[in-house]
């Protein structure tokens, strides 16, 4: 299977969105990270040169979840009309297909699907 590449967002639309943007020495590294009203937040890094992903969920308490994900093919980032932040991940490899999605709004929700394809 061909290498896709990583098709990311545009970091000015992001800070747009008013997600705060940390750009990394390595210039095709990028995190953003959305806040919760519940007072959680999530931040999302992308690795474009590796095609990877790594998200973590977290509060005032630590940690709730950490995610890394790797042969990701597209990572979009929009605001629907509520304000809730969606980060969507897709993922495919020879084997797997796959997609995160979580929800930064009221709460955060995530959820995780990968599919067999051989």
């Amino acid at each position: 299977m061909a290498s896709e590449a990583l098709e990311i967002p545009v970091v000015e639309d992001l800070i747009e969105l008013g997600l705060e943007v940390d750009r990394h020495e390595e210039p095709w590294v990028v995190t953003a990270t959305a806040w919760a009203a519940d007072g959680s937040g999530v931040a999302l890094t992308w690795d474009e040169s590796a095609r990877s992903v790594a998200v973590r969920w977290f509060d005032d308490a630590g940690d709730r979840a950490r995610l890394e994900r790797e042969t990701a093919t597209k990572v979009s980032v929009r605001k629907q009309d509520d304000g809730t932040i969606e980060f969507r991940v897709w993922m495919r490899s020879a084997d797997l297909d796959g997609e995160l999605l979580i929800q930064v709004g009221r709460r955060v929700t995530l959820s995780d699907a990968l599919l067999v394809t051989r």
